[in-house]
C-alpha cells in the first residue's frame, strides 16, 4: 500500500500538538521497594519524554492525556505501552500488566487486539507449516482477507485512538477509494495528525483528477503588482481543442529538470495545431521560476507563482509530475515520466 510508511510513523510518533488539557495519572508498582529502580522514563508520543523518580518502590505522577498516540513506561530497559487516555493506569513490572480504571476503554483493547495478533499469527505459521506448497497461496490469500477483515473491525471500534492508526498501517489495500473511506471515518482530531489529514487530501486530488476525469481548473496571478490583469488559469490552455501536456515542476527541482530534454523532445516533434505543452510550476517563486525558463531554453507556456494550489487539487506528492489533457479537457494520462511522456503523446495523437 503506497500510503503505509506514513501510517507506521504516525502509530508511534503522532506530529500534531494535543489541544487538551486533559491528564493521565501513571502509577507504577515494582517487586519490592529494594528491587526498585530510581527513577523510570515516560514518553507519551513526541509530547512528553522524561525521567520520574521513584520512592519507596512506587510512583505516581501526571502526564498529558492523548489516546492517538502509544506511550511508553521504562524501568532498567524494561518498557511496557499504553495508551494515555485521561483514565488512572497502573503498571505493574512484577507480572508486566497494564491496568487502566477504564475496564473496556482503549487499552483494554489494544491488550485484545495484540493478544489476538500473536495467536492469529502463531496459529498461521503453524498450519502453514503443515500444508503442502500447492495448497499455501489459497491458504495465505483466505488469511489475508480474514486479517484484513478483523483489522477494519478494529478500526471501526477505534475511530479516536492509536488503535485505528496501528491497524491501518497493517492493512493491505490496494483499493485507494477503500483506504480514503476509512480515513474519513476517522474522528476530526485524529484528521489533525498531518500523516492523517494530508493522506486525505492526496487520495481525494488524486481520485477526482483519476483517468478518465474532466480537468480541474485553477488559476495563478503572475504580476502581484497586477493581478488584475495578470491572472492565468488552466482553463485558459485545457480543454480548447488541443491535447495538451502539462509539466508540474520548480526550479530548485534536481529531477525536473532532468526530465526536460524528454518534455523538449516531444515539443520539438509535436507542437502546432494539435499539440502543445503548459509548465505549471509549484512552490516556487516567480523570479527563480523565470530564471530557470531561461536557463533551461524551455520555449512553451508557463503558469508561474501556483505555489501549492494545484498539487492539491491534483493530488500531486513528488513533482515532476506530467498529465496529458485530450482536446475536450479530459484526464488522459498521469504521472507520466521520461520515455513514457512521448509515448503517451504518441499513442493520443495516433502517431
Amino acid at each position: 500500500m503506497k500510503f503505509k510508511v506514513l501510517f507506521v510513523m504516525a502509530a508511534v510518533a503522532v506530529l500534531a500538538s494535543c489541544s487538551s488539557k486533559k491528564v493521565t495519572t501513571l502509577k507504577c508498582n515494582f517487586p519490592s521497594p529494594e528491587s526498585a529502580p530510581a527513577s523510570v522514563q515516560i514518553l507519551v508520543g513526541t509530547q512528553l519524554d522524561t525521567m520520574v523518580a521513584v520512592v519507596d518502590g512506587k510512583l505516581e505522577t501526571k502526564i498529558p492525556a492523548d489516546k492517538r498516540l502509544l506511550s511508553y513506561v521504562v524501568s532498567e530497559k524494561q518498557p511496557l505501552q499504553f495508551v494515555s487516555d485521561g483514565s488512572t493506569i497502573t503498571v505493574d513490572f512484577t507480572n508486566k500488566s497494564v491496568v487502566s480504571s477504564d475496564k473496556n476503554g482503549v487499552n483494554k483493547r489494544l491488550k485484545d487486539y495484540l493478544d489476538w495478533q500473536d495467536e492469529f499469527m502463531r496459529e498461521f505459521q503453524s498450519k502453514n507449516a503443515g500444508l503442502p506448497e500447492e495448497e499455501k497461496e489459497a491458504y495465505m490469500e483466505e488469511t489475508l482477507q480474514e486479517y484484513n477483515a478483523h483489522l477494519k473491525e478494529v478500526i471501526k471500534q477505534n475511530p479516536d485512538n492509536v488503535l485505528a492508526l496501528m491497524c491501518i498501517s497493517s492493512l493491505e489495500l490496494d483499493d485507494d477509494e477503500a483506504l480514503l473511506e476509512i480515513l474519513q471515518s476517522l474522528s476530526p482530531e485524529m484528521k489533525e495528525i498531518p500523516s492523517i489529514g494530508g493522506t486525505i487530501k492526496v487520495l481525494e486530488g488524486q481520485l477526482s483528477s483519476a483517468e478518465g476525469k474532466p480537468f480541474l481548473d485553477f488559476s495563478a496571478v503572475q504580476d502581484p503588482e497586477d493581478p488584475e490583469n495578470s491572472t492565468v488559469k488552466l482553463s485558459d490552455y485545457v480543454g480548447k481543442g488541443k491535447y495538451i501536456l502539462v509539466d508540474f515542476w520548480a526550479s530548485w527541482c534536481g529531477p525536473c529538470r532532468e526530465e526536460m530534454p524528454y518534455i523538449k523532445e516531444v515539443y520539438e516533434k509535436y507542437h502546432g495545431d494539435n499539440f502543445d505543452i503548459v509548465g505549471v510550476a509549484i512552490n516556487d517563486r516567480p523570479d527563480d521560476s523565470k530564471a530557470a525558463v531561461e536557463v533551461l531554453e524551455i520555449p512553451w507556456n508557463q503558469i508561474l507563482n501556483a505555489q501549492q494550489v494545484p498539487a492539491d487539487l491534483y493530488g500531486i506528492q513528488y513533482i515532476p509530475h506530467v498529465i496529458l489533457f485530450g482536446p475536450d479537457g479530459t484526464i488522459l494520462k498521469r504521472n507520466l515520466h521520461k520515455e513514457s511522456i512521448g509515448e503517451a503523446v504518441a499513442e493520443a495523437l495516433g502517431e
